[in-house]
This record gives C-alpha cells, sequence and structure tokens, in this order.
C-alpha cells in the first residue's frame, strides 16, 4: 500500500464536498480545530455551494474541486466536509491521469458516510486513506476522537484500539488482514465497479462496516452479499460498528425479536470468521431536521478513526477485545537535500 507522509507543521489540508451540501458556520468552526494543529485550510472554490434538493454544487463542480486538490502540490489533506447521496457523482474524476498522481503524490483523503466511495477507489488503487469524521462535525465528536485523528496525520504513536474502548466480543478468534473500513452501503455499491476494493491486491482483509437509517431486512441482505462476493474468501475478520437506527418499516412484523447485531452475528458465523462490534464508530443518532443543528447529531460521542489498507491484527475473547495497527500509518518525511551531497 502506498502510504501519504506524515504531515509537519505548516501543511495544507483542502477542503471539498463531494456529495451534499454542507452548513459554511460548522465547517468554519472545525477548521479552526485543524488550525490549532498548526496545519493551513484550503477550501474548494464550490465547497459552499447548494445545488438542487441537497448537493453541494452540481457533479462538474464537485469534480473541478477534488481535482484541483489533488494537483495542488501545497495540499497534503483532501478532507471531505461532509457525506450524503451524491458521492457516486464524482466517481468519473478518478481517470488513470489522476490515479498516476495519487501514487506519485500520495494525499490524505479522509471522510465517511457515502465519501467511503471513494475511499474505496482508494483501496482498489493500493492507496492508504482514513475513515473518519467529515470535517463539518469534526467539532461535534469527542476531543479523543480528535486527538487520535492528528496523532495519525503526524505519525505520532497510535498502535490499537485497545479493550479501553466499547467493544463488544461477537465471535472470539484471530486474525490478521489489511483494514478495509467502509459504510456497508458504499461498499456494496462498489461492488462490480472498476473500484471494487475486494478485486484488487491479495492478501486477507480485515473488514469495518457501519450503517444507518435502513430496514433490518435491508441489512440482513446487504450482509448476505458482502460475503457471497467472489473474493470473500480474502475477508478473515469483521468489525462492525454502529449500526443506527435499524429498524424494520417495509415489514414491520419481520424479525422482532432479532437485533440488528444478531443479524449480523448469524451471518458471520457460518462464515467462520471473527467477529466484533465497537460502538466507537461510524454514524451516532440524530433526532432532528435534515439542516437543524450539528450538535444533536453527533452529540459528543467518539469516532474512532479507522485508517484503510494499513495491516492491522483483531484479537477477540471472551475477556477484552482490541485491534493492533501492525505497521505505521504514515511515511515519515524524506530527509531534507543537502546542497553538494549526492
Amino acid at each position: 500500500m502506498i502510504k501519504p507522509y506524515c504531515l509537519k507543521p505548516g501543511d495544507t489540508v483542502g477542503v471539498v464536498a463531494p456529495s451534499d451540501a454542507v452548513d459554511k458556520h460548522g465547517v468554519e468552526r472545525s477548521a479552526e480545530i485543524v488550525k490549532k494543529w498548526g496545519l493551513k485550510v484550503k477550501y474548494g472554490k464550490h465547497v459552499f455551494a447548494h445545488v438542487g434538493d441537497f448537493m453541494a454544487g452540481t457533479a462538474e463542480e464537485r469534480m473541478e474541486d477534488l481535482k484541483t486538490m489533488i494537483f495542488d502540490p501545497e495540499v497534503k489533506v483532501i478532507w471531505a466536509a461532509s457525506g450524503g447521496y451524491a458521492a457516486t457523482e464524482v466517481l468519473p474524476v478518478f481517470t488513470p491521469e489522476v490515479i498516476n498522481q495519487l501514487k506519485a503524490h500520495p494525499q490524505w483523503f479522509i471522510g465517511y458516510s457515502d465519501v467511503c466511495l471513494i475511499l474505496n477507489v482508494l483501496t482498489s488503487f493500493k492507496l492508504v486513506s482514513i475513515m473518519g469524521p467529515g470535517l463539518w462535525g469534526l467539532v461535534e465528536w469527542d476531543k479523543q476522537s480528535q486527538e487520535i485523528l492528528r496523532q495519525m496525520l503526524v505519525g505520532e504513536a497510535v498502535s490499537a484500539i485497545g479493550p479501553n474502548h466499547k467493544w463488544k466480543a461477537g465471535i472470539t478468534g484471530e486474525a490478521e488482514g489489511q483494514l478495509v473500513a467502509s459504510n456497508l452501503e458504499g461498499l456494496i455499491y462498489s461492488f462490480g465497479t472498476r473500484f471494487d476494493p475486494f478485486m484488487y491486491g491479495e492478501g486477507n482483509i480485515l473488514l469495518a462496516l457501519e450503517e444507518l437509517d435502513i430496514d433490518k431486512s435491508t441489512l440482513q441482505r446487504q450482509i448476505d452479499i458482502v460475503l457471497s462476493h467472489k473474493r470473500s474468501k480474502r475477508i478473515k475478520g469483521v468489525i462492525v460498528g454502529r449500526l443506527t437506527n435499524i429498524k424494520e418499516v417495509s415489514y414491520p412484523e419481520w424479525g422482532q425479536r432479532v437485533t440488528p447485531q444478531g443479524l449480523v452475528t448469524a451471518r458471520v458465523k457460518k462464515f467462520g470468521v471473527p467477529l466484533a462490534f465497537l460502538d466507537d464508530f461510524g454514524h451516532a443518532e440524530w433526532d432532528y431536521g435534515r439542516l437543524s443543528s450539528v450538535k444533536k447529531y453527533f452529540m459528543n460521542r467518539k469516532f474512532l478513526p479507522l485508517p484503510n489498507g494499513i495491516r492491522a491484527k483483531l484479537t477477540v475473547t471472551e475477556k477484552e477485545t482490541k485491534l493492533e495497527y501492525l505497521e505505521s500509518i504514515c511515511q515519515p518525511q524524506p530527509e531534507p537535500l543537502v546542497p553538494g551531497k549526492a
């Protein structure tokens, strides 16, 4: 996997909105946290645009912002302001020219929700990224989540998600592999495309998933599809984050005695790999209108960022569960050239 360089003071974060429209005040509040980390912030030309019912600019405008940030030599991080429902429209930006640029000059990409479609593109081309909070909501997640993300970006020691976090054992066992973290729906939308993260590369996978706002019957089918992928044998362990607002609207009489976690456990057990639940990862609850206060959504909860593409080990026992990173998350900054030395 190709890792971005660890950040240094003065590096620039490029902010884009590849999917839904965002709240300018909320994004700028979070940007102040990033500036306190010693980083600069640069906004995409269309990041605060609003087109149609919910999109952050036209598809062409959002792709323009992405491509501009990718080819900007100052930008070391591309941070999605938010997820949503429109990231599929920007996938055509990842042409061979753009992928070659990212391989030659790797940048961090941070996001979640349907932005996982972009993370899956990067994984499919062996580029490390971070599934973590969108910039809009960073200020509302708890301080520990913010600090862990900062440490990952600058190369400070982040070696594990230890047993002190909100783990629950599903199926005991141990597994090692390349971490692939995604929103469940976003992962399935990648299947069969040229950006399918299961189809490219070799070796074992530790799969981390989270989801919100779907029927339990849909969750059941989606998990079945993932475990039926033609290369699903690469999956050696599964981590499931928050399954938020998983109800049954289409068939209210169905599955009343089975929890979403129970549905997942039954299927992974048949598949035969370790399973753990992590309640510090993924979408949190919401109970408000779409553009109301972000604070009601995040409620100062944790969102532990996960480094896509990094080799990791999952250990699930009755007493404790943990995820250990088996390699550094970013590559050290290159040594400065000394005049007169080859």
